[in-house]
């Protein structure tokens, strides 16, 4: 059994206004070919270079956000190996004295353990032009990317699996946008992984491989699986894992040789010597802390503790940094409309609530906008608050919210002159409900056979059609309680045998089901108002499991209440649940 020892080295574009040692504008949206460049940039002879003082303090901030100790005397350093697309023939890079080192990044895995990962370092240096292979063979490069400030991170092999690596990059890139020093868009070539890997059946490292420029998660994940295979194999065999570069060939999920791996000596690194060294200052260190913004982790806590939301969709608001803003300030206005209106709805129900049509509802009419959207003047917080509060105290239905919800989107008004510019207020007087089902049994009698029958499904059909029949603006309750009282009357009134058929087996227990204890007020009345109180315990099913468990006496003493119309006595009934 091998193991399997992973270093990343992972390189981000810097988020500055211009270049790393020149004026030109850093603009990777940019079209025109060699549109952003300059004597400085394209290596022209006599030109200078300047430190961009904006790219400073972003790797200060990256490296204070990954916990890395700052380095306050550092330098630039000459790394001379040719690029084809680096004008002047060498880089500008960081050697041995980077300006962030010591770091570490936790990760969160699947199995709900947290690793730590070390960062061996942080260096700052200066990106490459960008080729364009043609078809013929013959080449073309776009300098415009020549010269941005460029974050090379470098881990210690602290990754053992393609999960862990992924799951660093990942985290990673939330960090860099959260604290504003790169977007990372990884399908523009501001964020790219090399991975290095290396196999042993010892606690000494084997023979490292590199694999260089992998532009998506996915392709960090299946480029190791597929290096850890292509290397145990050879070594199964008896054959020796060659130090080399290696590239992802996407089309056959493969990795290919590319080279033999250089060493640092053939680099010929040396201090730049158009460059002075960097002396950063406690106080500016100390300043730049202080831009240090609430964190993905910290952020996850506090939605935790704060928020009570469940794991996946605090990880969406994770993910989603506006939306997240947005949903605090949506719960910070439904908290003013519950005290002005004094809703009987908790904050907490509330605020879930408000989370699941957030994270559901609106985020699905956000993706069917094809350009970005200023989604605090389509729909105001303010707004979206009130709608939650409509919601939760029962004065329109889940339908109808999603329906006015579309309406807000689409024209900016207020929940409540939607609602009553289309008619959607809810329908709660109990007349016109009772006039409405009376139509529903009418045009559905093989259904009100079936509920006769005992088929709970059928009431769950008489529901719907009700709702439908109501264009959904029924009161639920209200359908629930008068549906119940009109199909007892229709049927008879209650009869003991044909009640008794909504009795189900469940996991080798009887129970009662919910829907029957709503068409038997006896029971319902009795274990509820009466049991529920002296055991201090909420009503739910899975208390009734405990009742109706496989006790004969239990059983038929209900059988026996049920057929005679009788009231269960509640002494015999509280003992019985002892």
């Amino acid at each position: 059994m091998y193991q399997t020892t992973i270093g990343l080295e992972i390189h981000f574009e810097s988020k500055t206004k211009s270049k790393m040692f020149c004026s030109c504008l850093n603009n990777p949206d940019e079209k025109t070919a060699n549109k952003n460049v300059c004597p400085i940039c394209m290596g022209h002879p006599g030109t200078l270079p300047v430190i961009n003082e904006e790219a400073i303090n972003k790797i200060i901030l990256t490296g204070l956000a990954l916990h890395c100790e700052i380095q306050q005397h550092s330098k630039f350093d000459r790394k001379s190996y040719f690029y084809p697309d680096l004008p002047k023939g060498y880089q500008i890079s960081q050697y041995d004295m980077p300006l962030c080192k010591n770091g570490y990044l936790d990760i969160h895995l699947d199995n709900g353990d947290i690793k730590r990962i070390r960062i061996n370092r942080i260096h700052m240096e200066e990106d490459t032009g960008r080729l364009v292979h043609s078809p013929d063979g013959s080449s073309l490069v776009d300098f415009n990317r020549a010269g941005v400030p460029l974050m090379e991170l470098v881990t210690e092999p602290d990754i053992n699996s393609s999960e862990e690596a992924k799951k660093f990059a990942q985290e990673l890139q939330l960090i860099l946008r959260y604290i504003d020093v790169s977007d990372a868009d990884m399908e523009k070539g501001q964020m790219r992984c090399e991975v290095n890997i290396s196999l042993s059946e010892t606690a000494e490292l084997g023979t490292k491989v590199e694999i260089k420029n992998l532009n998506s998660f996915r392709v960090v994940e299946k480029s190791i699986e597929f290096e850890v295979k292509r290397q145990a194999e050879l070594l199964d065999s008896g054959k020796k894992v060659v130090q080399e570069t290696r590239g992802w060939h996407d089309t056959k999920q493969i990795t290919m040789e590319q080279r033999s791996k250089e060493d640092a000596f053939e680099y010929r690194y040396f201090p730049e010597p158009d460059l002075p060294p960097l002396n950063i200052l406690e106080d500016k260190i100390n300043k730049i802390m202080t831009k240090l913004p609430e964190l993905p982790e910290e952020k996850r806590l506090r939605f935790k503790e704060e928020y009570c939301l469940d794991s996946k969709s605090i990880e969406f608001y994770i993910q989603n940094m506006e939306i997240a803003n947005y949903f605090e300030k949506v719960v910070s206005e439904l908290k003013c409309w519950q005290e002005e209106k004094g809703c009987k709805t908790s904050c907490s129900v509330a605020t879930k609530l408000c989370s699941n049509y957030i994270s559901t509802d609106l985020q699905s009419l956000l993706k069917e906008e094809k350009e970005q959207v200023d989604l605090e003047k389509r729909i105001t917080p303010e707004n979206f608050a009130e709608l939650i509060c409509l919601v939760s105290e029962g004065e329109i239905s889940s339908n109808i919210a999603k329906m006015v919800l579309i309406e807000m989107f689409k024209t900016q008004k207020d929940p409540s002159d939607i609602i009553a510019e289309k008619g959607w207020a809810q329908i709660t007087d109990s007349s016109e409900i009772e006039g409405i089902i009376k139509e529903v049994l009418i045009k559905n009698p093989k259904a009100v056979e079936d509920y006769g029958k005992g088929k709970q499904n059928s009431f769950a059909f008489l529901i719907g059609q009700t709702m439908a029949a109501s264009k959904g603006r029924a009161n639920p309750q209200k359908i629930d309680s008068s549906l119940i009282e009109k199909l007892g009357k229709r049927l008879g009134g209650w009869d003991g045998e044909r009640d008794l058929l909504c009795v189900k087996r469940k996991k080798g227990m009887t129970i009662f089901s919910y829907e029957y204890m709503n068409m038997c007020p006896i029971m319902k009345d009795a274990l509820y108002l009466d049991i529920v109180d002296k055991c201090e315990k909420k009503w739910e099913e899975k208390y009734l499991e405990i009742f109706l468990m496989e006790e004969p006496k239990n059983i038929k003493y209900f059988e026996k209440i049920i057929k005679e119309g009788g009231i269960p006595d509640k002494n015999v009934i509280y003992n019985l649940c002892q």
